[in-house]
């Protein structure tokens, strides 16, 4: 009987004519009443904006405020980030059918944009599941030393990402003037198995409204990013002069790359935050120890967040720093990582006493080997 009452109720809710009423509406079953939903519109620099809330009656809901017209994507919640499901604005009325233990995996239906999207998302997830369902097998293998089974899951593995990429291509050259495309590309920038100028011409090749919409400009801006980060890498990289830069040091003094110039300088791109560079401070202490005195310098770049004053200056001194020290404190929107093309850290950049980059990215034994190779023995 409850069920036969949700579908009456629905079907009330599909008479009705009322233009106020959005046409976002559907069942909810197993939700009780009283449950709130929440519907947003994911806005510019993925900025949630609140649309509607909606109350679970008899297992089904609906939306009533309007929703305004445009390109773009739609979240429904619980509240709960780790518990939502996207939808594409449309004109058309859509039915959702929502599964309360996981919304996104919920059905979508009444336009061919969300249903195609719908597909898009389930193909997904079936994928991702299958993918770590052969990665916890090979692990096991691993454990028992059997060989020939890790080697066919590798295999597996290794045609589940071959197949995503030849997927992926395919719903983004075959629908440029719908959202699936973009969400598509983003989703093969985000995997880094494009490179820049091919990301950039699928982005080219999408419609107009598609490239306007709020996530058509975060991946934009994206692709804008990656191209400045090659054209800094390659002023950045061997044999060039590396690129000047100031900053305040932790007691808030600014302080220039020039100023802090040895022999050799080591400039080394960290944060607290990071465990790797955390991790290989040992070792960049030790060969400073070993060499300050022949000539090497060091100064370190952090890359810690905003409010993080005393977290930084915390890792300093913990992990016994005691070189030139300078942030900006704005994590990866700092402009002096960018204009080394730094995209991920611990990065190191070996110059001479003219500035000149001669080596990059020594870690571990490679650091010390290279300072015994140009100071001698310690």
């Amino acid at each position: 009987m409850k069920q036969l009452v949700a579908i009456t109720v629905l079907l009330l809710l599909y008479s009705c004519g009322n233009n106020d009423i959005s046409p976002i509406q559907g069942t909810a079953a197993g939700m009780p009443d009283g449950t709130e939903l929440y519907l947003e519109e994911l806005g510019s620099n993925n900025k949630r904006i609140a649309l509607d809330t909606a109350q679970v009656t008899a297992e089904t809901f609906t939306f009533k405020k309007p929703i305004t017209e445009g390109t773009g994507i739609l979240i429904l919640s619980q509240g709960k980030p780790n518990n939502q499901l996207l939808l594409v604005k449309d004109a058309k009325p859509l039915t959702v059918e929502l599964y309360k233990d996981s919304l996104g995996a919920s059905i979508v239906t009444g336009s061919l944009e969300n249903e195609l999207f719908n597909s898009y998302r389930n193909s997904a997830r079936q994928t991702a599941v299958k993918k770590q369902q052969y990665i916890k097998e090979m692990q096991k293998a691993q454990r028992e030393t059997d060989g020939v089974m890790v080697t066919l899951m590798r295999e597996k593995i290794a045609d589940i990402d071959e197949q995503f990429i030849v997927d992926k291509k395919a719903v983004v050259e075959n629908n440029t003037d719908k959202m699936v495309s973009i969400i598509a590309l983003s989703d093969l920038i985000n995997a880094k198995v494009l490179k820049v100028d091919e990301s950039d011409a699928y982005f080219q090749s999408l419609s107009k409204d598609i490239q306007d919409s709020p996530i058509g400009e975060s991946v934009e801006n994206y692709i804008a990013q990656l191209k400045s980060q090659r054209i800094a890498s390659a002023l950045a990289s061997v044999g060039n002069k590396a690129p000047e830069f100031s900053a305040k040091t932790p007691e808030g003094k600014e302080l220039a790359l020039s100023d802090a110039l040895g022999k050799y300088t080591i400039i080394d791109f960290w944060a607290s935050w990071c465990r790797p560079c955390r991790m290989e401070n040992p070792n960049v202490v030790n060969v400073y120890n070993q060499y300050h005195d022949k000539g090497l310098n060091i100064i370190s770049v952090s890359l810690d967040r905003p409010g993080q004053e005393a977290r930084w200056k915390k890792a300093i001194k913990d992990d016994k720093m005691d070189w030139y020290h300078v942030s900006n404190l704005n994590y990866w929107q700092d402009p002096i990582p960018r204009s080394y093309g730094v995209r991920a850290i611990p990065a190191t950049f070996l110059l001479d006493e003219n500035g000149v980059i001669i080596a990059k990215d020594l870690r571990g034994s490679a650091l010390g080997a290279k300072m015994k190779e140009l100071l001698g023995d310690s």
